[in-house]
């Protein structure tokens, strides 16, 4: 399996697969928040970006202020690629790109995404990513790379003494958060993101925004466009995230989500003899076995412990490929009851970008720009949630809770404290696409994320796997070249098989 990326607020996510990645940028430096209430920036103009040519294509670097609220302070410098260029003649203007997260990179992953977009597109626009502050190479997160401790841990625990180790694990990495970033940690909301897109459109001579968003980067774009309503030319927001939900639903109806996805690969494994977890046709009473033995008694094999919570992660990143990972999915399952568990281990690193003994910051980056931009549970409400989630979403709802306790430790107050109803007044439709059987945003997040933009197009894509735009469906892909070259949006309630 190839490395994922996020899908955000305070939820397991990873998307769709992203293939190989280039080299990163070396990062760059850092020289030395509030809800969206202005659409103004009292900034100096941005510059034009200075290309050179990198393993992203060209990369560029936009210097940004760290606190808008002092436009002549601080500054963070955001790492900018442009993946592709369009055809001489024939360019409309730049696609801005995001891939999810919170945390993920947008310059590694702007040439995956620019391959999979359709040719008409990319003739049309250059395709450019960069890295959202405090993640990849833009100042990014730094929380400690020795993360073991966060996972080895239960994260779904079944006593007091679990409770309490889960407890301190998220408050070491806390402390671990301020010891290495401090301040910055003021700095990183989805909010201080939109600004620096709008800074980004700005020095890449667009006059308006045409962008394409991802999971949790449809969360931005869908701020942005509250925040800058005139401003947008074309936004394409896949895998919405709904912002009108409450956090406890969130995690809840995501965790259902994973269930569905698990649910559907019972399913094919029960109906397929040839499925090694076929179990005389009960491969789901054969997971809730293998799960609670894996609950009471992790494994341990050379050095790694492989628990409840390895376990949760790992069979969640099978399962954002939808049907084309079943099988992989169902030997690593029969590995795994055999005691090898070598296949679920190789999934759950490259989940969370462990190498070696080491976790790269895109972890550390989505914990803390998720707890930027809230809101955030006490305790007592975060344990409240796990045991609703224990009846609502029991295989994966209280794992996913508290993978998230990190954000009741948080020293910072968020941007937003209670659920958000997105406004987006623009002249042109946004266009908002979900999948029926998305197993990490469920269909229901982008019904409510069209209905909050106002005059948005809903898109239905029938499928299994974590969003649609780069699956080369053609349905969908003649609709992201009407619009976003032609802005011809489609009808709201369009569907594609």
């Amino acid at each position: 399996m190839a490395r994922r990326w996020w899908a955000g607020l305070l939820v397991l996510g990873l998307m769709g697969c992203a293939g190989s990645t280039p080299t990163k940028q070396a990062a760059p430096r850092r020289t030395t928040t509030s809800a969206p209430s202005s659409t103004t920036s009292t900034t100096r103009p941005a510059p034009k970006l200075e290309w050179k040519a990198c393993d992203a294509g060209e990369c560029a670097t936009l210097t940004v202020p760290e606190d808008y609220s002092k436009p002549n302070g601080a500054t963070i410098n955001l790492a900018v690629a442009r993946a592709s260029k369009a055809k001489d003649g024939e360019r409309i203007g730049s696609l801005l790109v995001n891939p999810g997260g919170p945390g993920a990179s947008g310059v590694d992953i702007a040439g995956y995404i620019s391959s999979g977009l359709p040719r008409s597109v990319t003739d049309r626009f250059d395709v450019v990513g960069w890295d959202p502050r405090g993640t990849g190479a833009s100042s990014p997160v730094d929380c400690g790379d020795h993360l073991d401790y966060l996972f080895d841990v239960d994260t779904a625990p079944d006593d007091p003494a679990e409770l309490g180790a889960l407890e301190n694990a998220a408050h070491r990495f806390v402390d671990g958060c301020m010891a290495g970033s401090g301040e910055l940690l003021r700095h990183i909301s989805s909010v201080d993101t939109a600004r620096d897109l709008d800074r980004l459109r700005a020095a890449l001579g667009d006059e308006q925004l045409t962008y394409l968003g991802l999971s949790y980067g449809t969360y931005i774009g869908g701020l942005y466009a509250t925040m800058f309503p005139g401003r947008v030319r074309a936004l394409v927001l896949d895998g919405a995230v709904d912002p009108e939900l409450p956090l406890a639903d969130v995690a809840i109806q995501q965790a259902k989500g994973f269930g569905d996805g698990l649910d559907a690969f019972f399913t094919w494994c029960r109906t397929h003899t040839d499925c090694r977890f076929h179990h005389d046709g009960d491969p789901a009473a054969a997971y809730d076995a293998l799960a609670r033995r894996i609950d009471a008694r992790p494994i341990t094999s050379a050095g790694r412990v492989f628990g409840p919570t390895q376990l949760d992660v790992a069979v969640a990143a099978f399962l954002y490929s939808g049907a084309d990972a079943y099988k992989q999915l169902a030997d690593a399952l029969r590995d795994l009851e055999r005691g090898v568990i070598g296949p679920l281990v190789v999934s759950f690193d490259e989940y969370m970008g462990r190498k070696g003994e080491t976790y790269d910051a895109e972890w550390p980056a989505f914990i803390a720009i998720s707890c930027a931009d809230g809101p955030n549970l006490a305790l007592p409400e975060m344990e409240a949630a796990q045991q609703r989630a224990a009846v609502e979403a029991p295989r994966f709802g209280p794992g996913n809770i508290g993978l998230g306790f990190q954000c009741s430790y948080w020293p910072y107050p968020p941007t937003r404290t209670g659920p958000f109803t997105m406004a987006a007044p623009t002249a042109a439709p946004i266009v908002v696409v979900g999948t029926t059987g998305d197993p990490v945003t469920p269909l229901s997040w982008a019904q409510g994320l069209a209905r909050q933009l106002g005059s948005a197009r809903l898109v239905t894509v029938a499928g299994t796997a974590h969003t649609a735009s780069l699956n080369g469906n053609g349905c969908l892909d003649g609709i992201l070249v009407r619009y976003l070259v032609d802005l011809d949006p489609p009808k709201s309630g369009t569907t594609c098989g």
